[in-house]
């Protein structure tokens, strides 16, 4: 899993250099980590490969789910900021991981496009499409809609027949106020995979 994060992160510095190639993006690497690494080895694998500064931590306390047992559950968020991101050409580009009980779950990339930009944004959106689709056999497109916030992407699987717990990777924009030219777009990578931990796809 750490390879995948890596990976998504190595992606954004070839945009850069404007060379839309899967293979110099290298998105293993940036979802390398994974699922169920503690804390501990996911810090230490940042500084080591990819040095970030720590903007931001999170925690809170889930009431446990039907199917995970014991007590509740202690959900850490992470947010790391770097000035450059490789493959992600947009503004304030942030790198989330998400533990719960001290194990890795999820982790994303996120980045923000002025509206005067959709050209650009959806141009860094069709490069990431086709580099995630090279390693990930399975693609479902998506949509979400609520109130102005509208939003557009797929699911990616290795798997035809994914379950709660699959492995997966999702690549979504989104419009966060379609009657606000303020309000910048949104465009994600996430990586989700739920095995060996006690999150359920109620609450990731």
């Amino acid at each position: 899993m750490f390879r995948s994060i890596l990976t998504l992160m190595y992606i954004s510095g070839s945009l850069f250099l404007h060379a839309q190639d899967s293979l110099t993006c290298g998105f293993e690497t940036l979802f390398t980590i994974k699922a169920g690494m503690d804390k501990a080895e996911v810090m230490a694998l940042m500084n080591k490969y990819y040095p970030s500064n720590l903007v931001k931590t999170e925690m809170v306390k889930l009431p446990p789910y039907k199917e995970s047992g014991g007590d509740s559950i202690v959900k850490e968020t992470l947010t790391y900021k770097r000035d450059i991101t490789p493959c992600f050409k947009g503004l304030n580009t942030l790198l989330k991981f998400e533990f719960g009980d001290n194990k890795l779950y999820k982790a994303y990339i996120m980045t923000e496009f002025p509206k005067t930009a959709y050209q650009d944004m959806m141009s860094n959106y069709n490069f990431l499409r086709n580099v995630i689709k090279a390693k990930w056999t399975y693609e479902a497109a998506t949509k979400m809609a609520e109130g102005t916030i509208v939003g557009f992407g797929y699911d990616y699987t290795k798997t035809e027949k994914p379950t709660n717990k699959t492995e997966k990777v999702s690549l979504q924009y989104v419009d966060r106020a379609t009657d606000n030219n303020n309000l910048n777009y949104l465009l994600e990578v996430l990586w989700a995979n739920l095995q060996n931990t006690r999150m359920e796809v109620s609450n990731y």
